[in-house]
């Protein structure tokens, strides 16, 4: 491919296109010990690889089929369906070549959810979309992890047609442009529980946008945008009742504390060391990718 001044990796690369081309960026599973009651939809986020290079995309995508929410499951779904946006586009461009909008890609859901209760999962762009689909889908619950609830600001950002060359390219399609703000989808906002960073500025920035809907708001003491409290915690949140939930709907927290009454002690520290190796691997694929460099 010849790379001219408007190449952006994420959405030109060879090695990406040819996953859009020809892996569905799906999978399907069922748990048969449960009953047929509900189907959870699970998106993956921008962070499914990085840094934006071709060994980043390989080790995540290409070697270990990354799927996001993969080992982190709600116990009592019936029929489990984890999706990636290889594009790290806000899934305007959907999944694959096939599912290329996200207008396809919600009737293909709604197809594998129908005589299905619905549950939909996502930490931040895979947050923005659950909220979307979740609206359209009548969802009985969305879990959005500092979710974002509108993208046309970014737009405005320096270099925005190199940074989200997609959200940029897309910005005139008038099929395309209502899945820019959450706002043009949601009726029931109370079946969205948003977990929110409360000092992290783009998820205060991004809660203001519709701050006058009454959502399932809880809140963390943290600057940490995506999930604001530490992964190890994400079993028993998923799981967690609705009436457990509501509990904590209007609170904002320590996410260290939190832990600590979720999972105790053990799995506490058990989560801080996987936030260690995960910034440790993220430092090597940068230090392999200087060297390939040199």
């Amino acid at each position: 491919m010849e790379i001219t001044d408007s190449y952006v990796f994420q959405a030109d690369s060879d090695i990406v296109n040819n996953f859009y081309e020809n892996d569905p960026n799906y999978i399907i599973e069922y748990n048969d010990l449960n009953n047929r009651d509900y189907c959870i939809i699970y998106f993956s986020s921008n962070d499914l690889y990085y840094p934006n290079s071709d060994i980043a995309f390989t080790e995540s995508v290409k070697n270990k089929n990354r799927f996001e929410w993969y080992k982190n499951r709600i116990d009592y779904g019936h029929k489990h369906i984890f999706i990636r946006d290889i594009k790290k586009q806000w899934y305007l461009a959907g999944i694959n070549v096939n599912l290329d909008n996200p207008i396809k890609l919600l009737e293909f859901l709604r197809h594998e959810t129908k005589g299905y209760k619905v549950i939909l999962v996502g930490s931040s762009a895979g947050g923005f979309i659950a909220t979307i689909f979740g609206q359209q889908l009548s969802a009985e619950r969305i879990y959005s992890f500092n979710g974002q609830f509108e993208i046309r600001t970014l737009l405005e950002k320096p270099k925005a047609s190199t940074v989200d060359p997609i959200l940029f390219r897309k910005k005139n399609d008038p099929e395309i442009m209502p899945y820019y703000d959450t706002l043009n989808f949601i009726t029931n906002p109370g079946s969205i529980y948003y977990f929110h960073s409360s000092k992290c500025l783009w998820d205060i920035e991004q809660y203001n946008h519709l701050r006058g809907l009454k959502i399932n708001k809880i809140s963390f003491k943290t600057g940490n945008h995506g999930i604001p409290f530490l992964k190890s915690n994400l079993p028993v949140v998923l799981n967690l009742s609705k009436e457990e939930l509501k509990g904590l709907v209007g609170k904002n927290m320590h996410p260290l504390f939190f832990s600590l009454k979720m999972v105790g002690l053990a799995k506490t520290i058990e989560g801080a060391k996987t936030i260690v190796q995960f910034a440790l691997n993220k430092l090597y694929i940068r230090y392999i990718q200087k060297w390939k460099r040199i």
